[in-house]
């Protein structure tokens, strides 16, 4: 019932300034950072805690290290990993600026129709079977974040059957922040209008048609960029 209060390391309180400093503007992209023992100095914490930090954030893609160079601020918006959508996120709350939003959602909109392009031809009685009862546990959701998590696994389901090995592990990639948006949809929008979409598209899908089951990917996710069910904060 009660969990385990752990208190952050400090790496992860040097990573968590660090990246705080870049997203805000504080350290622009290709601005070079001071020396390792400098950073130590300046924030009163050991060598290795920045050397650890330096490397994890580089990782991430935020920091670019160049051998008897130094270390500099990186472009992280075209060379990062998705773990910078997390950052984003944490960084501002959970919410997500306007443009990383419509990004993320024109990102899954272009997987949601390969997904059904590749799966609607080959899908099975028990795979449909599959896909309405995950629908069922949808409109069962009581809560937003039920609802997220169902809808992500109703989308990733689909993923599965399109016989493509690799897309199922692109839908897991975009998990923490496609659902921090589903959660954000349902809580403004409600739940019926996920539920019509999950039904349009399963009568598509068992009617064989592509391209319908496609306009319904390609309006819901137009309505929640622009239109009637949009999600932005501002």
């Amino acid at each position: 019932m009660f969990k385990k209060l752990v208190s952050p390391t400090l790496k992860e309180l040097f990573i968590q300034e660090m990246e705080g400093m870049i997203l805000s503007g504080e350290l622009a992209i290709g601005e070079k950072l001071p020396p390792e023992r400098e950073l130590a100095g300046k924030m009163q914490i050991s060598r290795s805690v920045v050397n650890d930090g330096i490397a994890e954030m580089a990782r991430k893609g935020f920091l670019e290290i160049i051998p008897r160079q130094g270390t500099y601020i990186a472009d992280f918006h075209r060379n990062g990993t998705l773990d910078i959508l997390v950052s984003i996120m944490t960084y501002n709350g959970g919410r997500l600026p306007r443009d990383e939003i419509r990004s993320i959602l024109e990102l899954r909109g272009v997987l949601m129709k390969f997904s059904l392009e590749s799966a609607i031809p080959r899908l099975t009685e028990e795979q449909l079977v599959q896909l309405t009862d995950q629908c069922g546990a949808f409109r069962q959701a009581t809560t937003p974040e039920a609802a997220a998590a169902a809808i992500y696994d109703f989308d990733h389901m689909l993923s599965g059957f399109s016989g493509n090995t690799l897309l199922p592990l692109f839908f897991c990639s975009f998990k923490v922040p496609i659902t921090v948006l589903w959660e954000r949809y349902f809580m403004r929008h409600g739940m019926d209008g996920m539920h019509k979409r999950n039904m349009d598209l399963l009568k598509h899908m068992e009617n064989k048609d592509i391209a319908a089951a496609k306009q319904v990917i390609d309006e819901s996710i137009r309505s929640t960029i622009s239109g009637s069910t949009e999600i932005y904060t501002t």
